[in-house]
């Protein structure tokens, strides 16, 4: 079995502390823009680009749930039912592609970092004629300047993109989705679907070698370290930046509980050593 020194621990952790994680959070404030395009048949133009309200946008944000639920947009077809520019007069179909996006905005500590946005779909019902993208966008001091990672979903399961073009320039970081496809009839709400997205489930994760169970994650005032298999261990609980914020010994197949009350929001890391493997889970807090 390869030993695991202190030194590779600590420059293992130091690379990994380097990478700020962020998930999808209903408590977060978001925004929304839309992009709005020609249909293909009258030429796929872009026409206009405007902050739009989230729930014009129809994206429904819950703080209860910790969820975000996405939408093809209805709110240009119900409020102009008889407006040619929205609604083909002809053939009662909406008339203009929109690209609804719904993002949270950092200017702060996001920024100069690598950030990995990470999340869990967990139902996915949109109708195939929209397409819905997870994306990290970052922009420079005057927005003139775009880049941007982006994963198209298709189906439930867990999904994660990395922003990792770091330059002195970047001074706005948006993550997020986007529903692109036909301004849709209200009427059509229950047939075209939704998508519903959530953060990473980090209370059922397999933390390798270990049996071990962090929940809740994320938590507001404690994490518990469910141990059902491990002799004892020491756990060492680290900030963002590799600081040690406290140590703890626990006993066998006892559960730990570490106090986050007094700990600021943001990501932990807490390395586990056991007589003979060590790892390092993410721990989260609200």
């Amino acid at each position: 079995m390869k030993k695991i020194t202190l030194f590779s621990f600590l420059f293992a952790f130091a690379f990994m502390a380097a990478q700020t994680t962020v998930t999808v959070d209903g408590s977060a404030e978001h925004i929304g823009y839309a992009n709005v395009f020609e249909t293909p048949a009258n030429g796929g133009g872009f026409v206009f680009g405007s902050p739009w309200g989230v729930a014009d946008i129809k994206t429904v944000v819950d703080p209860g749930s910790n969820t975000v639920t996405l939408f093809p947009n209805f709110n240009t077809y119900g409020d102009n039912p008889n407006d040619p520019f929205w609604v083909d007069q002809s053939t009662g179909l909406g008339n203009k592609v929109f690209e609804g996006n719904t993002f949270v905005e950092n200017t702060t500590d996001l920024i100069g970092q690598e950030v990995t946005f990470e999340g869990t779909v967990e139902d996915f019902t949109l109708d195939t004629d929209y397409v819905v993208k997870a994306f990290i966008k970052v922009f420079n001091a005057d927005f003139s300047v775009l880049k941007e990672e982006s994963v198209v979903l298709t189906e439930a399961g867990d999904f994660s993109l990395t922003y990792s073009n770091v330059e002195a320039e970047d001074t706005t970081l948006q993550y997020g989705f986007a529903v692109t496809g036909l301004n849709a009839n209200p009427d059509d709400e229950s047939t075209l679907g939704n998508v519903v997205v959530g953060p990473i489930n980090l209370s059922t994760s397999d933390f390798g070698l270990f049996s071990i169970v962090a929940f809740p994650n994320p938590a507001y005032e404690s994490w518990t370290i469910s141990n059902k298999s491990l002799s004892s261990f020491t756990l060492n609980l680290y900030d963002i930046n590799g600081k040690l914020i406290s140590a703890f010994e626990n006993n066998a197949s006892q559960d730990l509980t570490i106090d986050a009350s007094n700990l600021k929001a943001g990501i932990y890391f807490a390395n586990i050593i056991s007589q003979r493997n060590t790892n390092t889970i993410k721990l989260i807090k609200k």
